[in-house]
């Protein structure tokens, strides 16, 4: 459980230093009266809400930096696709736009999580149960 704490302290850091940069832009968003989901609403508001809490994961995960960019890449591109698929299924099955609009608002805060403990088991959650194995 000691282990645990450096990542903690590490992801916190990050995630804080990510929305710090991300926050000019998302207060555009805030401040705006009316809110159009457009392409560059989609890049600047609902990508970075996903895709930011996994880089703040990836890169307190002591990982070696080739691996750690093949992460983000691909961890990028998934995200584009979960939120581009739960704009698509909200447009063309309308009569359900409440309860994707649910399944979204869990998945966006499940789905950097997922994504990182898919990326990263075998490098850091297999060898937090062999320490606490020992204790």
């Amino acid at each position: 459980m000691i282990r645990m704490i450096p990542f903690l302290k590490r992801f916190f850091l990050y995630l804080t230093i990510l929305f710090i940069l991300w926050l000019p832009i998302g207060g555009r968003y805030f401040a705006a009266s009316v809110v159009i989901v457009d392409l560059q609403n989609f890049f600047l508001f609902y990508l970075p809400l996903n895709f930011l809490p996994f880089v703040a994961l990836v890169l307190a995960t002591a990982l070696q930096r080739k691996r750690t960019i093949k992460i983000l890449l691909i961890g990028f591109l998934l995200t584009i696709t979960f939120n581009l698929l739960i704009v698509y299924l909200q447009l063309f099955f309308f009569a359900y736009q409440d309860q994707l609009l649910y399944i979204y608002a869990i998945g966006r805060i499940a789905f950097p999580f997922l994504l990182w403990i898919t990326f990263t088991y075998d490098s850091f959650i297999v060898p937090l149960q062999k320490t606490s194995d020992k204790i």
